[in-house]
């Protein structure tokens, strides 16, 4: 990568370890994992179940920490910040997208997609007009005050992305997105990241099994028993 491509990255990890004690067998999932991706770039994260593709991305989105190596994103080195600062760039710079989605089963739609942006200290009015915003913007304006139990698997993952996008992240996480969608939902979905993705302008890393999506990066790489590697 040249010196103007650096220039333009988001996110570095290098020498990158992680491993997890199960008992006495000591599983490593990532060893001296090296990655690069440049703003406003969507890159496609691939591997059997298993080759460490989630851990990367909590790695990346500062939910854990690696055991050794690091991880710059957005010019911090997130191993080097205090509790409060760590959370905060969790909550501004980084969206997050779970393949089993996370909602909270008490609160109804908007008051999900709210939440972060209450975490963040934004105005109530703010954070409800942002959130009806992208409600509408997912197709869901007329399912505000539903909770989680009266969705469809897809209408959560919709609402799992406006609850992503509340913060204007500039990274956004992706883990399975489609994983728990039939065919014709998960078309859906990937067509709403694509559109959202370019109107914004945002950096997307997605782990994915799904083909469909993986054709669509500018860049895939492969895990490989801890390993990566260029497509």
């Amino acid at each position: 990568m040249n010196e103007s491509s650096r220039s333009n990255l988001i996110l570095q990890a290098s020498g990158v370890c992680k491993s997890y004690h199960l008992g006495r067998r000591t599983l490593d999932v990532l060893r001296n994992v090296d990655l690069e991706v440049l703003t406003g770039e969507f890159l496609v994260l691939r591997g059997a179940s298993g080759a460490g593709k989630s851990t990367m991305l909590h790695l990346m989105g500062g939910l854990d920490q690696p055991d050794r190596g690091t991880i710059v994103a957005n010019g911090l080195t997130l191993g080097n910040l205090d509790t409060s600062r760590l959370t905060r760039f969790r909550n501004e710079d980084v969206g997050l997208i779970f393949q089993a989605f996370h909602l909270m089963p008490e609160l109804d739609a908007l008051e999900n997609v709210i939440l972060p942006g209450r975490m963040g200290r934004r105005p109530l009015k703010e954070c409800r007009e942002a959130a009806t915003a992208l409600l509408e913007r997912v197709g869901l304006g007329n399912r505000l005050d539903h909770q989680p139990g009266e969705l469809s698997g897809g209408e959560q993952q919709r609402v799992a992305i406006a609850r992503a996008l509340i913060n204007r992240p500039s990274l956004l996480l992706a883990d399975e997105p489609t994983g728990n969608l039939d065919t014709k939902t998960s078309s859906e979905i990937i067509r709403l990241l694509m559109e959202i993705r370019h109107e914004q302008g945002m950096t997307l890393v997605v782990a994915t099994h799904d083909s469909d999506l993986a054709q669509l990066a500018d860049r895939v790489v492969h895990l490989t028993d801890g390993c990566m590697t260029a497509n």
